[in-house]
């Protein structure tokens, strides 16, 4: 056990933030982190993926760098998983990036 057990759980947690999906919600694929690397791999649009709810909220390609943070996380080789520290790193420039969006949309 080390920290890319953990890594791994927050990948799944991402998962299902972004696609309203259970962690063994994956169908054919058994878990929601074999479905969502499964689609990712396939090639298959990510939007297709997300949560119908969050999907057209105005910050798609933030939603997408979550999901594709989430695959990594879960990479079946816990040596192809992030870091949390690479993790963080991600999320404070998706957040950045929301708070841009935000500010622009109030700017009259």
């Amino acid at each position: 056990m080390n920290e890319k057990v953990d890594v791994f759980g927050f990948g799944v947690v991402l998962l299902e933030l972004t696609t309203d999906r259970n962690a063994n919600d994956g169908g054919d694929q058994g878990s929601l982190a074999e479905w969502a690397g499964h689609h990712y791999r396939s090639g298959a649009s990510i939007p297709d993926a997300t949560d119908i709810c969050i999907r057209y909220a105005g910050y798609a390609d933030e939603i997408e760098t979550v999901f594709r943070l989430g695959v990594k996380c879960t990479a079946n080789s816990p040596s192809s998983r992030p870091t949390m520290e690479d993790v963080l790193q991600v999320l404070l420039k998706c957040s950045e990036q929301t708070l841009r969006k935000s500010r622009l949309e109030c700017t009259p």
